[in-house]
């Protein structure tokens, strides 16, 4: 089955971005002020932005993606920043997220790091039919990201190929999938569930990421999974509903 297949049947149609590890003396790169999730619904529009160390205004992105390894610099510490906050100056109120300091810079140095196989930059881009992405998001309902999960797990004989983290909505988009990149038993990394980015996000959506192996496997075998079987029904039409088209099925489906 084609990508274009793949799309009309679980409805994806402008909600799947491809990020690939690139160089920045190949690319023209962007700056970017705020939270990288603000410009993502322009990228599955059509738009292509490359950032680099430096080129986006949140403080996050570059220690969160995988473009530097260190923790964010943060008066007090970034584990202040997680938990309470301090008041020292110029530390950002804290977003409570951690119980204490010590346990939310624990949990940032418990993220893979060197991620960036030897490249300095990250290039977004609607996903294209036939194209090689490092990782691939898609952005979801839960009747969509079900297919998607199932689909994933279809040549795995075990249950724990899906993860979930309380990470960045950066780390868990990119960071910790790219780390997934070659992996025998590589993992889908469910994203969008910070609740710093889900303002940028529709409120009945989240997203899950996959290496683009990955990615490639699960339309390989769109022709004789599940899609075609009864069991899809019921869901399927759920997933078209209100957009305005007949879903069609096979005999069985």
């Amino acid at each position: 089955m084609s990508y274009k297949e793949f799309i009309d049947v679980l409805d994806l149609d402008g909600c799947v971005i491809a990020s690939t590890r690139v160089d920045s003396a190949d690319e023209k790169c962007d700056d970017l002020f705020g939270c990288v999730y603000k410009v993502f619904p322009q990228v599955m529009a059509g738009r292509t932005v490359v950032l680099k160390k430096g080129s986006c205004s949140c403080g996050g992105f570059d220690h969160n993606s995988g473009l530097i390894d260190s923790r964010p610099i943060i008066p007090g510490g970034f584990g202040i920043f997680l938990a309470q906050g301090s008041d020292q100056q110029w530390t950002p109120k804290g977003e409570r997220f951690k119980c204490d300091p010590p346990t939310g810079e624990a949990m940032f140095d418990s993220l893979p790091k060197d991620v960036m196989g030897g490249h300095d930059a990250i290039k977004f881009e609607p996903y294209r039919e036939g194209m090689k992405a490092d990782v691939v998001t898609v952005f979801c309902t839960p009747d969509q990201l079900s297919a998607l999960f199932n689909l994933h797990g279809y040549n795995r004989g075990y249950y724990d190929h899906i993860a979930a983290t309380t990470a960045s909505g950066c780390a868990s988009m990119l960071r910790v999938p790219f780390a997934e990149i070659g992996k025998e038993n590589s993992r889908a990394i469910i994203t969008g569930t910070d609740i710093a980015t889900r303002k940028f996000i529709d409120e009945d959506k989240v997203a899950i990421s996959f290496t683009g192996e990955d990615f490639e496997y699960m339309l390989s075998v769109t022709g004789e999974c599940f899609f075609h079987a009864e069991v899809f029904k019921k869901t399927k039409e759920r997933i078209h509903k209100g957009d305005g088209k007949e879903p069609e099925f096979t005999i069985l489906a």
